[in-house]
């Protein structure tokens, strides 16, 4: 009992410091495109939510807070399903293998530019995969849910294509229709989606061995 409630308090103190990372970079990131003259509120609200950086980190936040702070809500008892913290574990881990594979060397960030973008790409990836590794209890996950996953980053996707014909603003390069022709985009889209599930199936497995090892301890 006394090393379940050691566990528990550890995992609390590491949700608390995403939480507390993620209240300070996402106003932060939002404050630093506000500054920008040629955005509204409105604009800017638009412009921060099209990424998928900021939608997944906000994610995570929202989890975050609902684990520490949300009793015994019904948002509390998804967000505290083991199904829930592995999609939004394959989501982040996303966020932060793709910057760091793909954009890190086209970026030039200082200052607070900087620090935000290391907490969304690197910090808060890195502490979250922690917290699903050592502080949330297994299950045996069927391999079907991978589907109901897709939907967040599909969306994302036909999302992003559609807004940028309307604005021609695209978030990431490698989906830039403008540039790459809409053919291109949609394919490397297709490839993203794929990353997705290489990276669904390998958390889906190790769930599973974490949870097999558990019952032939008991």
């Amino acid at each position: 009992m006394e090393k379940e409630n050691t566990t528990k308090i550890k995992g609390e103190i590491l949700l608390g410091i995403i939480f507390a990372l993620e209240l300070y970079a996402l106003p932060v990131q939002f404050y630093l495109l506000l500054k920008n003259p040629e955005f509204t509120f409105f604009s800017a609200a638009v412009r921060f939510f099209s990424f998928f950086t900021i939608t997944t980190n906000t994610i995570v936040f929202l989890c975050t807070a609902l684990l520490l702070f949300g009793g015994k809500s019904k948002s509390n008892a998804f967000f505290r399903k083991c199904t829930t913290i592995t999609a939004i574990t394959v989501y982040i881990l996303i966020v932060g293998i793709v910057f760091n594979l793909l954009l890190r060397s086209t970026l030039h960030l200082e200052g607070h530019h900087l620090i935000v973008s290391e907490i969304f790409h690197t910090v808060v990836p890195i502490l979250f995969l922690v917290f699903w590794l050592f502080f949330v209890s297994p299950e045996k996950i069927s391999f079907k849910v991978i589907s109901s996953w897709l939907i967040y980053p599909i969306i994302y996707i036909i999302y992003t294509l559609f807004h940028g014909i309307a604005t021609e603003f695209y978030p990431y390069p490698f989906i830039d229709a403008t540039k790459l022709g809409f053919q291109t985009a949609i394919i490397n889209g297709f490839f993203v989606l794929i990353s997705f599930v290489v990276l669904s199936v390998i958390l889906i497995l190790i769930s599973k061995i974490r949870t097999k090892k558990i019952s032939l301890e008991d």
